[in-house]
C-alpha cells in the first residue's frame, strides 16, 4: 500500500473508568494484557492483542496530567471508539510519502509507555505520524511504527475465549460519502478504495473502514435498535472483531450472561450500553 501502511495496527475505544472497561471486554470473552501508562500523559490502556492487530482501552487515570484530549472527547461524545492506527514499517518514510502527496503530516513524534508485568515493567517504543484526515473526527486517525514489538505481544494474551482473531470492520458515520473517494484514494490507492451508491469502504490490509450515511445505516445494520440521537458527524460507531467459530462464541457469550443479537448471516450484535459505547459484532474470519 501507499505510504508504508502495512495494515490496521489497532484501534482505540475511549472509556470513563479503565478497571471498568478491562471487566466489561473480560466478560466480552476477550484476554486483556496488563495495565499499560503513557509516559508525560494522564491516561493508561489495557490492550486486546492478536496476531496482526490489537484494540486498545484508553481512559483516563490522573487528571492532573495532560491527557491528550480524551477527558474533552468523554465530556462530549461519551465512551466509544476514538479513532485508529495504521501500521507503518517506516515512521520517517511515512512522513516524506504523506508530505509529498500534499496530506499535512505532522511531524513524526516518539511515544512511550510503560507496561507493567508480573516480572517487572518494561517500556515499550513508538513513532507516531498523526495526519489531519477527511470523514474522520480530528487527530483519530495517525500512523503508528513499533520500535519494540515484541514487548506489547505474549503468545497468552492471543489467546481469546471468545476465539477473537482479527479486527475486521470499523463503521464510521458521515453525511456524505461519496465526496471522500478522492481523499482515500490518495491516502490508500485507488485499488483499495471501493464506492457505491451509498457507501465508501476502504481496505487496509484485512480492515474494511467503512463509511456511511446514517440513512442508509440499515443496510449494513439490518434490524439495528440503538438510540440514534447521534454525536455530530463524523461519528465512529461500529467495530467487527473476525472469530475463528461463530457457535463457538455464542456459546461462550451465553455461559457468560452476555445479550447478544444474531442476526441473519449469523453474526452476533452487542449493544453497545455492554461494550463501553461500542456497536460491537463477531464475524465469521
Amino acid at each position: 500500500m501507499p505510504h508504508n501502511i502495512v495494515g490496521l495496527d489497532h484501534t482505540l475505544i475511549g472509556v470513563s473508568n479503565l478497571e471498568d472497561a478491562r471487566e466489561t471486554y473480560q466478560r466480552l470473552g476477550f484476554t486483556v494484557s496488563p495495565r499499560g501508562s503513557h509516559i508525560g500523559w494522564g491516561t493508561a490502556n489495557y490492550c486486546i492483542m492478536f496476531p496482526d492487530d490489537y484494540i486498545e482501552l484508553l481512559g483516563i487515570v490522573n487528571a492532573d496530567l495532560d491527557s491528550n484530549g480524551l477527558d474533552r472527547l468523554l465530556e462530549e461524545r461519551g465512551e466509544g471508539l476514538l479513532g485508529l492506527a495504521l501500521a507503518t514499517d517506516n515512521a520517517e518514510a511515512t512522513h516524506q510519502s504523506l508530505t509529498q502527496e500534499g496530506l499535512a503530516p505532522a511531524p513524526v513524534a516518539d511515544l512511550k509507555r510503560q507496561l507493567e508485568l508480573e516480572s517487572g515493567a518494561v517500556t515499550p517504543e513508538f513513532k507516531l505520524v498523526r495526519l489531519r484526515t477527511e470523514g474522520m473526527p480530528q487527530h483519530s486517525l495517525f500512523f503508528c511504527h513499533h520500535l519494540t514489538p515484541d514487548l506489547i505481544r505474549q503468545a497468552d494474551w492471543m489467546v481469546h475465549d471468545n476465539g477473537a482473531d482479527h479486527i475486521a470492520s470499523l463503521v464510521v458515520l458521515v453525511d456524505n460519502p461519496t465526496e471522500l473517494r478522492e481523499y482515500y484514494t490518495r491516502l490508500c490507492g485507488v485499488i483499495n478504495v471501493t464506492q457505491t451508491d451509498s457507501t465508501l469502504t476502504v481496505q487496509i490490509g484485512r480492515l474494511k473502514l467503512i463509511f456511511v450515511n446514517d440513512k442508509d445505516l440499515d443496510l449494513l445494520y439490518p434490524g439495528l435498535t440503538i438510540d440514534e440521537d447521534w454525536p455530530e458527524f463524523p461519528y465512529l460507531l461500529a467495530m467487527t472483531v473476525a472469530v475463528k467459530d461463530l457457535e463457538e462464541t455464542g456459546a461462550y457469550l451465553e455461559k457468560a450472561g452476555v445479550q447478544a443479537q444474531k442476526i441473519a448471516n449469523g453474526s452476533l450484535r452487542i449493544h453497545p450500553k455492554d461494550a463501553c459505547g461500542v456497536l460491537l459484532e463477531f464475524s465469521r474470519a
